[in-house]
């Protein structure tokens, strides 16, 4: 299970966009997975989240044949390094480190500054 999935709230504590907040849209994983959920080869652009209004760039495209449909200047919203994002507490709105307990036969991620749980059981 990881720390950080799709749609969790994260803030960014370290490098020019710190302190901002922003929804995860994907997390690139540092690991290649195969089709049975087993980890394979290592990823070496991994470890890291795209988050939605945070870390944006300008990119300067240009036509290069008809099924490119965006040219010109585009804002593209460029990785974070995992490490450099912590979790929203929903509960507390404080960015928290997680642990994880078992509730109910179900791994769930636990606020460690409120004892909340962040996964609905």
């Amino acid at each position: 299970m990881e720390r950080i999935k799709k749609g969790d709230t994260v803030q960014v504590i370290t490098g020019n966009e710190i302190g901002a907040r922003g929804e995860v849209d994907r997390v690139i994983r540092g690991w290649h997975v195969n089709r049975y959920n087993e980890r394979g080869t290592r990823n070496p652009d991994g470890n890291k989240v795209i988050i939605r209004g945070v870390n944006i760039r300008k990119k300067h495209q240009r036509p290069v044949s008809q099924t490119r449909t965006q040219t010109g200047i585009i804002d593209m919203e460029l990785p974070i390094h995992l490490s450099n994002v912590m979790l929203v507490c929903p509960s507390c709105d404080e960015a928290v480190r997680v642990r994880f307990d078992i509730v109910d036969d179900k791994k769930v991620r636990v606020c460690k500054r409120c004892d909340a749980p962040i996964d609905n059981v």
